[in-house]
């Protein structure tokens, strides 16, 4: 059990670096910041499991397997689209958390009925820390139109996740891994078909630097390394715990987005202030305690 919980809060402390960097290229770099752009990238990077072919590694899939690693793909994409929307129109320590919390919710109601594990019997205490610590982190600032995405994005990450456990129970990890990645791919190409997405994707790539490009690739592969550390932690353990245990993200961001704001005052000043700063420590404490209280009860 200590394995893969490690392997989760590292792939937590690495997301939340991440999330930092997206949040410095959605607002400062209108070429590549874009969520459609960056939605791209995360999946055609995905192609990358490809070299695992030529070491035959790879068995056929059935049709069970390709139906869930697609379904696991559209999920994640639209996931991804639904968060990068609402980070570009506000704070990252305002949305990231609400995401996780939505998403440890679903998850966990999920797991119930697909996957026949039972509901943590601090559900209920749980789910009102949450709500409570969503509350203060949000600080009403964030509008009706972006908690809307934040909260369709937890219930679409959620399902990603419960997606890619049955994938595990179907199949072997390397397959899981190869297949769920390679449909990742696919649906970067159903991206590229839709001919708005098309020209800027193109045109975001012509139009930035060779410096924000490496950024924006290296970011992405790192994403790439948090990714499969998550999908290691999922296929050796429990995916509730694994996504409850995505409150160390905010506490990461936060410590992370302390010092950055000192670094990009113009990126970052709304991440920390200090008429809401003890309200985000609170929403935090909350939304932690109730994640913590989802697998410790």
């Amino acid at each position: 059990m200590v394995t893969w919980i490690a392997l989760a809060v590292l792939a937590q402390l690495i997301s939340a670096g991440i999330v930092l960097v997206d949040k410095y290229v959605l607002v400062s770099h209108q070429h590549l910041g874009k969520p459609v752009v960056y939605a791209f990238y995360i999946s055609i990077m995905s192609g990358f499991v490809l070299v695992l072919v030529p070491f035959g590694l790879i068995s056929v899939p059935s049709f069970t397997l390709i139906s869930l690693s697609l379904l696991a793909s559209a999920t994640f994409i639209l996931s991804v689209l639904f968060l990068y929307t609402a980070l570009k129109r506000g704070n990252a320590s305002d949305a990231v958390p609400i995401v996780g919390a939505v998403s440890a919710v679903v998850t966990a109601h999920l797991a119930f009925v697909f996957l026949n594990q039972d509901l943590p019997r601090a559900f209920l205490p749980a789910f009102i820390l949450l709500v409570i610590g969503t509350v203060l982190i949000s600080h009403f600032k964030l509008t009706w139109n972006s908690l809307g995405l934040v909260v369709v994005s937890g219930v679409f990450f959620a399902a990603s996740a419960v997606l890619i456990k049955l994938i595990f129970q179907e199949t072997s990890f390397i397959d899981g891994f190869f297949w769920s990645r390679m449909t990742n791919v696919i649906g970067a190409l159903f991206l590229l078909a839709v001919p708005a997405n098309r020209k800027a994707i193109f045109h975001g790539y012509r139009a930035s630097s060779h410096g924000m490009k490496w950024l924006v690739v290296s970011n992405k592969a790192l994403g790439g390394v948090a990714a499969f550390l998550t999908l290691l932690a999922i296929s050796m353990g429990s995916v509730t715990i694994v996504n409850a245990l995505a409150g160390l993200q905010f506490v990461f961001l936060l410590s992370f987005a302390f010092f950055c704001a000192r670094w990009f005052p113009g990126i970052f000043k709304g991440e920390i202030h200090k008429h809401q700063f003890p309200h985000q420590v609170y929403g935090i404490l909350c939304i932690v305690g109730g994640l913590a209280a989802l697998f410790l009860v």
